[in-house]
């Protein structure tokens, strides 16, 4: 290990114990993890290894013989999530040895973690299909070169047997993207075949419209009382999901810096399909966030926007943005609706409100048309206006 990643790893373990002191762990746990990540630099020091070669499995494992195995491992892989969240390491340590993959593919996940910014349950799915999609190529000893739209048919197909139809999509989904990203960053297949694979016709069955009507959302703020830090928190995260139409991931991964109050204005970096954009934030919306910035959220210096309710208040997950919300939605006598349906309401009202089909699906940061349109429903009111001439 050369000295500039010495110096590097050694900065990093500061900067992590001090995020673990500032988030209120425990002084005993920070010792024995300052006395750990000490030894862990001493063992590293010692491995002919460069800096993205340190944070592997092979490498904890290692190191985990030394003693202290599940202090050990629990340290490590706390310093890689945190270097990982950073984006000064490609990938945590991963919980098994997965097999290695080609040059190109390995590629090709660390630009969905470094420019899609997928996740890592995303990332790990993705790696997932192309280690069926590899062992595919050796099985029938396939170069990408050579690859046909009847070979990549023929992988989706058996690939996709033994799934749901959901899964099916978005396995496929996933394997497209790795298509396009083939053809278009690096041009190794003589085709875009992302756009000629055969796609088994889905039919949706029929089901009720998935959105809240004026008076359930009536029903829903009145039925909240932001009066605790957890209900100030649940409150500002209705208001998001309602007036701005965010995924509970993108909620989430919300930080202070997204927030321009001067502008009232919201800037969503880490969507779905990378597709950031600034949003206005409605005078409503924007006092409740200042609700639970006064009076519901630890003083911590994290810059996330919600945090947990207990120490060591960390970042809130998506599922606990869902449970936050789906608690609201049940005190308030609507047990079938989901956080989704705020969402889906958002979209409905962007539509009665006169926005193109083509702009609302900018703002929900979709990348195809058909989910935009997925999301929408008949619009009852211009509908009765049309046809029966009504002034609704």
């Amino acid at each position: 290990m050369n000295h500039k990643d010495s110096k590097r790893l050694s900065q990093a373990v500061e900067q992590y114990l001090l995020q673990r002191i500032e988030q209120g762990f425990p002084d005993t746990l920070i010792n024995t993890q300052c006395r750990i990540l000490q030894d862990f630099q001493l063992f590293v020091k010692q491995q002919a290894k460069e800096w993205d070669e340190i944070f592997t499995l092979e490498i904890l494992k290692e190191f985990m013989q030394q003693g202290e195995g599940n202090e050990r491992r629990r340290a490590v892989r706390g310093l890689a999530k945190f270097l990982y969240r950073k984006k000064q390491i490609s990938q945590p340590i991963p919980r098994k040895a997965r097999p290695k993959l080609p040059e190109i593919f390995e590629d090709y996940l660390h630009y969905c973690t470094t420019t899609r910014y997928d996740t890592e349950k995303t990332v790990q799915h993705i790696r997932r299909v192309l280690e069926a999609f590899n062992h595919y190529l050796k099985h029938h000893n396939l170069s990408l070169s050579a690859l046909t739209i009847e070979r990549i048919d023929t992988f989706d197909q058996e690939y996709n047997a033994a799934y749901a139809r959901q899964s099916q999509k978005f396995n496929r989904s996933c394997f497209r993207l790795f298509l396009r990203y083939l053809y278009h960053e690096r041009r190794v297949l003589r085709r875009d075949f992302a756009a000629l694979l055969k796609v088994p016709r889905m039919y949706h069955s029929a089901k009720p419209p998935c959105f809240l009507r004026p008076d359930e959302i009536q029903q829903l703020f009145d039925s909240m009382t932001p009066a605790t830090p957890t209900g100030l928190r649940a409150y500002a995260m209705v208001h998001i999901a309602y007036t701005i139409g965010l995924r509970p991931q993108e909620i989430s991964r919300l930080t202070l810096d997204d927030i321009a109050f001067s502008k009232a204005e919201m800037s969503v970096r880490y969507r779905k399909a990378a597709l950031p954009i600034t949003m206005p934030i409605p005078q409503k919306t924007l006092k409740a966030i200042a609700a639970y910035l006064v009076g519901g959220r630890p003083e911590n210096d994290c810059r996330e926007l919600f945090l947990q309710r207990y120490r060591p208040f960390r970042p809130v997950s998506s599922s606990t943005v869902c449970y936050a919300i789906k608690s609201c939605m049940q005190k308030a006598g609507l047990p079938e609706a989901t956080t989704y349906w705020l969402r889906h309401t958002h979209a409905q009202h962007l539509l009665e409100a006169g926005i193109s089909i083509f702009e609302i699906k900018e703002m929900l940061g979709h990348n195809d048309i058909e989910a935009t349109n997925r999301y929408l429903h008949i619009h009852l009111k211009l509908m009765r206006r049309v046809i029966l001439g009504e002034l609704v």
